[in-house]
């Protein structure tokens, strides 16, 4: 219990730094720079994600404890040397990424975003890494450091801006510095430095686990098509203002997501245990415990947002985005539908369905897209929420009856 109210301090620091940078940038900035920022947080959530299926997935899956060290020690380095490659190539991708937006117009391509990307992504394996050994605490003061160093840095630039406002791409590049402060300082660690060692062989020995990261990587894909196709389908359809009206009303409803993430770093071990036990009925116990609070939870918060939208959008937005409650409930509906994908996502992860959770994100993204797409031409930016929102639901659906019937089988389950 200690580890998960723990987990649930961590996940708040990153929610208040992630909903105060918005605040800030909603009310100081103009809409085109802040659907800039958007599309390169976006960008950094999607590259998140396939890190996961690179690298991070593989530690999650990985017991923990006495009997283990050994284990851990050679995935751990394994790991840390692709992650490190991973980064590289982010880098340069992001990089021509860069110079092609800026060709094609628009104001979608800024030089601050590929450091964004690397600093983020650094950050987000060290949190990741120290989840996966339970260490819970020194995740929560990693992540509280960058709280107070992104604060520092913002607070100064908006004094130091003035009248001017600060720009994307000076939020990016302070957030940037935070994330990398954070990583420099955790490099100091023997362990850390001792798992980046011998590059050259953690790649060779990689071999094995490229076939499962292939699956990892269908699945972790599929999931964020299903969950933020729509920026680059609005962004591209209706232009970055379009896109930061859409973000601004989703700004409140995402703690139930970030409340599913910490739930998940946090549990993921524990389901990794009881699959290592061979207790299965306790695996889903305790997957249905997480996916009724978090409906209730959700629900709640949706009808608090919404009730105190006029409110949120005279005080706090400066008087913008007036008259959207109908959008934050929409929204509301997609944060359900993510809660129960996190928490059968989790539950599929931790006895290792990586090929059946590939296939069935897949589908649903199909059908996402097509949503999407249909949502846009027929409603605007308002329909690509709908068209997200019945997406994750089919998905959801989808894996649930995968888990049920999976888990009745015993797949993965340790036989004792």
């Amino acid at each position: 219990m200690r580890r998960y109210l723990t987990s649930a301090v961590e996940q708040g620091l990153s929610s208040i730094l992630n909903l105060g940078v918005n605040l800030v940038l909603i009310r100081l900035v103009a809409p085109q720079d802040y659907g800039v920022f958007v599309f390169w947080g976006a960008l950094g959530y999607v590259m998140a994600s396939v890190q996961n299926a690179v690298s991070v997935c593989h530690l999650q899956v990985t017991p923990f404890g006495p009997g283990f060290e050994e284990t851990r020690r050679r995935i751990e380095k394994i790991m840390g040397g692709v992650n490190l490659v991973f980064l590289a190539l982010t880098g340069v991708v992001a990089l021509g990424g860069v110079m092609a937006l800026k060709g094609a117009g628009g104001g979608l391509g800024v030089w601050a975003g590929p450091v964004y990307l690397i600093a983020f992504l650094a950050q987000q394996y060290g949190r990741a890494l120290r989840f996966s050994r339970r260490d819970v605490m020194a995740a929560t003061v990693r992540t509280g450091a960058v709280l107070a160093l992104a604060s520092a840095g913002l607070t100064a630039a908006a004094f130091a801006a003035g009248d001017n406002g600060l720009s994307a791409d000076d939020a990016l590049l302070i957030l940037a510095a935070a994330y990398g402060l954070v990583v420099l300082w955790g490099l100091w660690s023997p362990r850390t430095r001792t798992a980046l060692d011998g590059l050259g062989a953690s790649l060779k020995a990689y071999l094995p686990y490229a076939r499962e990261s292939g699956w990892i990587f269908l699945g972790v894909t599929s999931t964020e098509v299903l969950a933020r196709f729509y920026v680059f389908a609005v962004a591209g359809a209706a232009g970055a203002v379009a896109l930061a009206s859409l973000s601004a009303t989703q700004l409140l409803l995402r703690p139930p997501a970030l409340l599913a993430s910490s739930w998940a770093m946090a549990a993921r071990p524990d389901l990794v245990g009881r699959r290592e036990a061979g207790d299965a009925r306790g695996l889903a116990r305790q997957l249905l415990l997480a996916g009724g609070v978090g409906i209730v939870i959700t629900a709640l918060w949706t009808a608090a947002v919404a009730a105190a939208w006029p409110l949120i959008s005279s005080h706090v937005f400066g008087g913008k985005y007036m008259g959207e409650a109908g959008l934050v409930m929409l929204w509301g509906l997609c944060a359900a539908t993510t809660f129960i994908q996190v928490v059968i996502n989790t539950g599929l992860q931790s006895i290792k369905a990586f090929k059946v959770l590939a296939l069935a994100n897949a589908g649903a993204s199909l059908i996402a897209m097509g949503a999407i797409l249909a949502g846009l031409k027929l409603a605007g930016p308002t329909g690509a929420v709908l068209g997200t929102a019945v997406g994750q639901a089919a998905e959801a659906a989808f894996m649930a009856v995968l888990l049920t019937a999976l888990l009745r089988r015993g797949h993965g389950i340790a036989l004792r």
